[in-house]
């Protein structure tokens, strides 16, 4: 075989429909063994976009990402912003599954325009370990995403972005495309995985849920708090955070931004919301 062609074919980033492979470099599991063992990296990919599509809100798709999210507030010393989050995210409920308060951002843009740039800017600010986006689909196009797909590169951050299922239909730059559907056990959601790299679609995987507020309410199995509010608040306040002391917070990525129409999307650190 003809030597540049063998070195080709020995590239890692390489993949050839006979061979799976894991490739090398830094890891980030998901937190869950099966889903990690069907992805390249044995875990999230380190660059990029993860779309998650869902139409029902609360049916485990913040749940499924408690573990990323606690070791990344734990082990890194950068935000995790959510930006244009359709509910208050629960404070206690975040807390209860180790997640450090003093290292979420949130980000409440005004307008699309808005909601785009913030987005755009978190992730390749380099200050945000994690972003977790919810985009407005009249305004997703494929052009966004390739942007956004660049940012998450740029800044080397964790790109989640939560769209309906339609956007199933569409096409994406993005390297990890996810859907999730409820089921009939409780603490589980079915996980099909539509595209990721280095493998065909595949699914559906059974995700078996943390529920930790409950188990720290120690709330009985014939009254328990219903799943669509177990990690959201539909309206008032954040609750503070219970630490009364927080460690130091990393600057947040928009401070030092110019804004576009006016001025910069109102951005929150979790930690900080009173009543």
């Amino acid at each position: 075989m003809n030597a540049s062609l063998d070195q080709l074919l020995q590239h890692p980033k390489l993949w050839r429909a006979t061979a799976s492979s894991t490739l090398p470099g830094p890891r980030q599991s998901t937190g869950f063994a099966n889903l990690d063992d069907a992805l390249d990296h044995a875990g999230w990919p380190q660059d990029g976009l993860i779309e998650l599509l869902a139409d029902t809100q609360g049916i485990g798709e913040l749940r499924a990402l408690l573990p990323t999210l606690r070791t990344l507030t734990q082990k890194e010393d950068r935000w995790v912003a959510w930006v244009a989050p359709p509910h208050l995210p629960s404070a206690q409920a975040l807390e209860a599954a180790g997640v450090r308060l003093d290292r979420l951002l949130l980000i409440h843009p005004k307008t699309p325009q808005e909601q785009l740039w913030a987005l755009e800017q978190a992730l390749k600010s380099g200050t945000c370990s994690a972003l977790l986006g919810w985009l407005d689909p009249r305004h997703v196009t494929h052009q966004v995403l390739r942007r956004l797909q660049l940012a998450a590169r740029q800044g080397g951050t964790l790109a989640f972005l939560f769209r309906p299922e339609a956007a199933a239909q569409e096409a994406s730059p993005a390297e990890l495309r996810l859907r999730l559907e409820a089921t009939d056990e409780p603490g589980t959601v079915a996980l099909h995985i539509l595209k990721r790299r280095g493998g065909w679609p595949l699914g559906p995987l059974q995700l078996t849920l943390q529920d930790p507020l409950s188990q720290r309410l120690c709330l009985p199995e014939e009254a328990p708090v219903p799943q669509q509010r177990r990690l959201w608040v539909p309206r008032g306040p954040f609750r503070e955070s219970l630490n009364p002391n927080p460690t130091a917070a990393p600057t947040p990525p928009l401070g030092a931004q110019a804004a576009p129409l006016g001025g910069s999307p109102e951005a929150t650190p979790l930690s900080g919301a009173r009543h």
